[in-house]
Formats: structure tokens, sequence, C-alpha cells
């Protein structure tokens, strides 16, 4: 099997919830659970930043074997510390960076973008609209992280050689930020078994 890492970043403070997010439950486990078995089933390992709440997270997660976790002790600092903490451990030749909330993100994404792969970062948009998993190749994105510390990591990888990817797929923008997000993350899951 081909070595694939995917970063998926769940360090956030979840402020815009209300409650801690990752946990929320969703399909019979939780919205980080699906986010995981999603990205699991094209990538070969995650690569896990924890944050906030880092120590139910490792023992959840710590004794899976296709998991390596990374805390991100600067997590306060946001997304673009925790993106750099998880990238320290990708050893594939390209990554997905992701995050914890987006639980819809199905394989043919994954898939789909994979045989695209270039030197650069790809960027995939949903009607215009940046969305995720973000495809890069790791030499280009260790040698941004170093260089620079842009506001966010969009701005970084719009730095240098990227390229945007418009995707059919709403699920690439679904992130659950807030009460009204996990509501309809609910309709959309009551809708397709209904």
């Amino acid at each position: 099997m081909k070595q694939i890492d995917c970063i998926i970043t769940a360090a956030g403070l979840s402020s815009r919830m209300g409650q801690w997010k990752m946990m929320l439950p969703w399909q019979g486990g939780t919205i980080l659970d699906a986010s995981i078995k999603n990205a699991l089933q094209f990538c070969s390992r995650i690569i896990l930043v924890t944050g906030f709440r880092g120590e139910a997270l490792r023992q959840r997660y710590g004794g899976h074997p296709q998991i390596t976790l990374v805390h991100n002790a600067e997590y306060q600092q946001g997304l673009f510390s925790s993106v750099r903490a998880g990238a320290r451990r990708v050893t594939s030749e390209h990554c997905f960076i992701t995050h914890g909330d987006l639980p819809c993100l199905h394989p043919a994404i994954f898939r789909t973008l994979w045989p695209l792969r270039d030197a650069g970062a790809i960027l995939p948009q949903y009607q215009g609209t940046p969305g995720h998993p973000i495809l890069v190749a790791s030499a280009h994105l260790q040698r941004l992280l170093r260089q620079s510390h842009a506001a966010s990591v969009r701005k970084l990888l719009l730095s240098d050689r990227h390229r945007f990817l418009e995707m059919n797929y709403p699920e690439i923008i679904f992130d659950i930020d807030t009460p009204a997000d996990f509501i309809r993350l609910g309709e959309k899951q009551a809708s397709r078994s209904g």
C-alpha cells in the first residue's frame, strides 16, 4: 500500500460551537471519528494534531496503528501552528491537509485529487468557495513553513506554486463550526436515510 499521510487538525477550542465539537455524536461515533474513518479509506496514516482537550484525544486514538498523535502546545495561536506541528511528522512525498470537523469528506474526494498531485499545492473549491482536503507536496509545504509565518495556511500556499481545482462535491466546504451547522448535518443524514 502506498504511503499517504493526511494531517487532520483537531486542536481548536470550538468557540463558535459553544461546546467541544470533535466529540459531538455522529453516525454511531463522533464527528472526528467520521473524519478520520473517511480519510483512512484512502490515506495510509493520519497525523492527528491535538491541542485543547488533547489528553481525551490521546486516550481515544492513542492505540490506533494508523494514527500518529501530535500535540500542539501552541494551539491557541491558531490553525497555522497546528499544521506546522503536523507537517513535521509527514513522511510521504505528498500529503493531505484537512480538519476534524469535516465528517463528510468521502473517499472519492481523496481519489479525485490524488492523481493530480504535483510539486506544489492543489486547493479544492466548490462553486468558488475554498474547501478541503488540500493536497500538497511535502517538501514544498516544509519549505514554505520554514520560510514564513503567514496569517493562514491558505495564504501561505497561495504565496507560491499552487492551483485551484473546482470540484462538484459540496462536502468539501461542509465544516461543522456552529450549532446551526450541526443541525444541518443531522438533516443531511436524515434525508439520506429517508
